[in-house]
């Protein structure tokens, strides 16, 4: 068989001539390509090659191809002659493959069995690759420079939460076990460059920071978003609540789940992606629940993004952003990385902790009624105080008594916030201490 790259394949098949009893002896199969000789080493019954592991190694090798696979990204790589990967794309990759399989006789179905095993006993990451490759951290600080161009309104709080995701950031590519409950959010107004701010710090390769929105009920979306080493939440604000809860699960996982390209079984990947918002409105926090994953960073004026481009070596002209100096940013993480070796913590200590429920606290969305019963109540001084359930409150504002369950968890949600007293009264059900109207004022209240 002959190609239009003067390759021939020759595969020798015994005839039956009915000297045999009709099994063909186990013959190579050779390809000549310019010159050199493939020897395929498993072949079938009828002498041609089978789907197996050690044909598509033979295969790969003979091309000069490197077999590696991408922790980053998750996909199973082929490094060609010149260092980069072959095809250029995933789907540039399976087509050179194909043609290297058709050419040499090996059955497609080799691919979609074995690479993914060839290629992860050379696991890499490519982030952890471009840190440790070149010199040492030159000692220049860099880190609190580059924090204090977000322009945060408390500065001192933002430096706190930073600090402790930067280093999570680099223990995502060195910790054997790795989970991070910390999530910054910045919050301002979407003029504040926030975004490119973020981006200046992450993207440190081509696909190492992501801009995406998370289902975590869709396995794309998974895939997708743990295929980064940073990814900037988007479009916090606009998830329900129902879609809060499924992310806050999501994001403090330790490994994840999903379908790589040529793979026929689920593949489980350890979790080496750091997770940081970015939002322009307020009350984007859908419940108190579980907030303690995120850290609501104010900012009082836009991030100085020309002064961060100087400190990171890029260069922004007329709509064009290159890297001048892309040493400079690999020192500022070798710093964050020297923070991780000398044991700094990816965790908020108890004051930073409680100075970010206070911050995320400002920005949950608590529901109607809470907003109710606080302006009603808890707004202003009032003449006397009661004890009421639910129920009672519920009659007491002319609603029907249906609605007494969404009153009474916007009265446990304040209570358990410290702005009010409950007990329990008669009939073992919880009573709220809340200021009222006077009788004469009450009427007023109820319709205001």
């Amino acid at each position: 068989m002959k190609n239009n790259k003067n390759t021939t394949v020759e595969h020798d098949i015994p005839s039956n001539d009915g000297q045999n009893d009709g099994i063909a002896t186990q013959q190579a199969v050779r390809s000549v390509m310019q010159g050199e000789l493939l020897t395929l080493p498993d072949m079938g019954p009828t002498g041609r090659p089978i789907k197996t592991s050690s044909n598509l190694c033979a295969l790969i090798k003979f091309h000069g191809w490197y077999p590696r696979y991408n922790l980053m990204s998750g996909e199973a790589e082929l490094e060609n002659a010149d260092g980069e990967r072959l095809g250029g794309s995933e789907a540039g990759q399976r087509s050179a493959l194909v043609d290297a399989c058709q050419l040499a006789g090996v059955p497609d179905a080799a691919i979609e069995e074995h690479l993914i095993a060839i290629c992860e006993r050379h696991s890499y990451h490519p982030v952890r690759h471009w840190l440790e490759r070149g010199a040492p951290w030159d000692g220049t600080p860099r880190i609190d420079a580059v924090i204090a161009t977000l322009n945060a309104a408390d500065p001192v709080y933002a430096g706190a939460v930073l600090h402790a995701w930067l280093v999570g950031c680099v223990a995502a590519l060195y910790q054997p076990r790795w989970h991070s409950k910390l999530v910054p959010v910045l919050a301002g107004a979407q003029s504040y460059r926030k975004s490119a701010w973020v981006s200046r710090l992450a993207a440190v390769l081509p696909g190492s920071i992501l801009d995406c929105a998370i289902n975590p009920d869709k396995p794309d979306d998974v895939r997708r978003a743990v295929s980064a080493w940073v990814v900037e939440l988007a479009e916090l604000e606009s998830t329900t609540r129902h879609e809060a809860g499924s992310l806050k699960a999501f994001l403090t996982r330790e490994n994840d789940c999903f379908r790589l390209p040529y793979a026929r079984c689920m593949t489980t990947k350890k979790r080496q992606t750091a997770f940081i918002a970015t939002v322009n409105g307020s009350d984007f926090l859908r419940d108190t629940t579980g907030n303690a994953r995120f850290a609501v960073i104010e900012l009082a004026a836009a991030a100085d993004v020309d002064r961060l481009n100087a400190i990171l070596g890029w260069s922004w002209n007329a709509g064009r952003l290159s890297q001048a100096e892309p040493e400079l940013l690999r020192q500022f993480w070798l710093e964050v990385k020297s923070r991780y070796e000398a044991g700094a913590t990816w965790f908020l200590d108890d004051a930073t902790a409680a100075q970010a429920a206070v911050a995320n606290d400002a920005h949950t969305e608590k529901g109607a009624y809470y907003e109710v019963i606080y302006h009603h109540h808890l707004s202003r001084p009032l003449a006397s105080s009661e004890w009421l359930t639910a129920s009672e409150l519920c009659a007491r504002h002319g609603e029907k008594m249906s609605m007494a369950s969404s009153w009474g968890k916007a009265l446990r949600l304040l209570a358990s916030e410290g702005k009010l007293q409950s007990r329990r009264g008669r009939s073992n059900r919880t009573e709220y201490l809340l200021p009222v109207d006077s009788p004469k004022e009450k009427g007023k209240a109820d319709k205001t």
